[in-house]
């Protein structure tokens, strides 16, 4: 075996062994972070991608949620997947992973809206609100609208949701997707889930259901 290939080859060995020994890490970690939260960690969903309507589960096949937490988080209770799915490739199937954090309480379900950061990778915006049939909204502020696109299959929730606070919120950020689906609030990107993610972007998440104006939920009660 010439010299260069078995260098290739031990060097294969070692990125896959470097890459388990960071996956055992990982899954220890968020195990923990579960116990310390005193939440529920079940694995291998693969019914809980359907229940969602938009990215990242509106592509591809063999949809499973390797770990799914539940439990509560500043008096609301929350749901995070390490998402994996699959689309065709040139040989064979590629494995994309994904995470999810979402409120999965809103006091009362909305119409769906999204706000997909322009700087977002393309993958995000590509496969967002144009893709689920929304039609596209613009607020008009134009520091919120040089970042974001907007998509709302109710303009005026969208108009009223994202109102002065909610804009000011946002603004003090760094670039957060984000979605409403009925009565869930959620956030995602590409990857595997990191347990330092979690409790950022549900903080995050949170206070944006406090900022929303009471009389969007007034409105949706009817």
């Amino acid at each position: 075996m010439p010299v260069v290939t078995e260098i290739f080859i031990g060097f294969l060995v070692v990125l896959g062994a470097a890459g388990a020994v960071a996956a055992a890490r990982r899954n220890r970690a968020l195990t923990a972070l579960a116990a310390v939260k005193q939440w529920d960690l079940t694995k291998n969903d693969r019914e809980i991608p359907d229940t969602f309507g938009g990215p990242p589960f509106t592509i591809g096949h063999k949809r499973v949620a390797r770990r799914v937490l539940r439990g509560s988080h500043s008096g609301r209770a929350v749901l995070v997947l390490d998402y994996e799915y699959r689309t065709p490739g040139s040989d064979g199937d590629d494995t994309h992973h994904a995470w999810v954090a979402c409120v999965d309480d809103l006091p009362v379900a909305l119409p769906a809206l999204e706000v997909v950061a322009r700087s977002g990778r393309r993958e995000l915006s590509s496969r967002s609100g144009g893709q689920l049939a929304m039609p596209e909204f613009v607020i008009g502020d134009p520091a919120f609208d040089r970042r974001y696109h907007v998509y709302a299959a109710n303009l005026q929730l969208a108009a009223d949701l994202l109102g002065p606070q909610v804009l000011r919120l946002i603004a003090s950020w760094p670039d957060f997707s984000w979605r409403v689906e009925g009565t869930r609030l959620l956030t995602w990107g590409s990857g595997t889930l990191k347990p330092h993610w979690i409790e950022t972007n549900l903080n995050m998440l949170v206070s944006l259901v406090e900022a929303v104006p009471e009389r969007v939920w007034q409105t949706a009660r009817g």
